[in-house]
């Protein structure tokens, strides 16, 4: 797979080849600052993904986006972004996919995963059972069909309506109750109107990558048809469910499991009904990544316990137990200086949160390694 990387910052050109030069099939073909020359090289060249910033000196990413659409139709736009608020728009110029920064590794691949896979360039052997539609709303929302690829959304509301109905796991739910929760504030007839024209964009959505209608509505009550759809939250949700211990013979799966949680439910879209199920799949990740984490510090498997434990503080920075870890963590490193600047970090986050000290048990726990320390010499 071809690709180009359009960023005025050179750092995060660097960071993308970084990661990109890792992943077996991709090959980054020219890397530009601006969007000076993209149109020129794109029409020389076969390309088949391009990486592109918003906001560049000259023009925009959203603007040059169009441009390559336009010329190129079969080159897929990814946007990688700070602006979170472009991303309704990036959708309606057929964005590939739309990253918000700091770029995750997991992320970028998955991005490139699904890539292959559109392309049919990537040889996998797909079991009879996969579904038909996969859903992604760790990190962010990215739904697609294995034939067609990227579900192309009419608006926010039909993206926003669809995910309810499916976090929903095809109950039967009232307008009533759909109009409290997704439309609420707007006028009864707006709202009411607001539902209908959401309803018949989520049907147009997916007419193309489905051939039986999702979406069901009988006697006043909606129901979002979900026998054809992979959902990475649920099967989150499912593999953490078979995880009660972990133990020498399921600890590949319980690393498996910790993987699919690349970030929190829907990424960094907040909607009022979708707080509770964030906590839900927030706390459910947090249970999960201790456990594996002490059954990694216990085996000496410090690499994997360390990038688990970064991924937990960056979550829930001030989660008391996963502090304890790290600190653990550089101990068993032999890191004393790292100890003490991350004790010091999250003293004084403690202080300006809560206006307290730490507790005396993570004190204690703290001055116990660092009496180690001298205890090893």
């Amino acid at each position: 797979m071809k690709v180009i990387l359009v960023d005025d910052d050179k750092a995060m050109i660097l960071i993308l080849k970084r990661i990109m030069n890792k992943i077996e099939g991709v090959e980054i073909v020219n890397t530009f600052n601006s969007s000076i020359n993209v149109l020129e090289f794109i029409k020389d060249n076969c390309i088949d993904m391009v990486f592109l910033d918003i906001s560049m000196p000259g023009e925009n990413g959203m603007e040059l986006a169009r441009n390559i659409y336009h010329m190129s139709p079969s080159t897929d736009i990814v946007f990688i972004t700070s602006h979170r608020e472009y991303a309704l728009d990036a959708f309606e110029i057929y964005a590939f996919d739309y990253i918000i920064k700091p770029v995750l590794k997991e992320r970028v691949e998955r991005t490139i995963k699904r890539a292959f896979e559109k392309r049919s360039l990537l040889i996998k052997k797909i079991p009879e059972k996969e579904k038909n539609i996969s859903v992604y709303l760790l990190g962010g929302i990215d739904v697609s069909s294995k034939s067609l690829g990227t579900v192309k959304w009419m608006s926010a509301k039909s993206m926003e309506l669809f995910i309810y109905l499916l976090l929903n796991r095809g109950r039967n739910i009232s307008k009533n109750v759909i109009i409290e929760d997704v439309f609420q504030g707007m006028p009864l007839k707006n709202a009411e109107n607001y539902l209908k024209t959401s309803v018949y964009q989520i049907r147009k959505a997916f007419e193309p990558h489905v051939s039986n209608s999702i979406l069901i509505l009988k006697n006043g009550y909606y129901k979002l048809e979900c026998s054809e759809f992979y959902v990475d939250c649920m099967d989150f949700e499912k593999s953490v469910g078979r995880i009660k211990e972990i133990n020498e013979e399921n600890i590949k799966d319980a690393l498996d499991t910790e993987k699919i949680f690349i970030g929190e439910l829907l990424g960094d879209r907040i909607y009022y009904w979708s707080i509770s199920e964030n906590e839900k799949y927030l706390n459910l990740y947090l249970n999960l990544a201790i456990k594996l984490v002490k059954y990694l510090l216990n085996n000496r498997d410090l690499n994997n316990a360390s990038y688990i434990l970064k991924k937990i503080i960056k979550l829930d920075a001030l989660n008391e137990e996963a502090n304890c870890l790290l600190m653990r963590l550089f101990e068993a490193q032999k890191d004393k200086n790292s100890l003490i600047k991350h004790f010091q970090d999250y003293e004084r986050m403690i202080k300006k949160e809560f206006g307290v000290n730490p507790g005396c048990e993570i004190i204690n726990f703290y001055e116990k390694l660092l009496k180690s320390f001298s205890e090893h010499r």
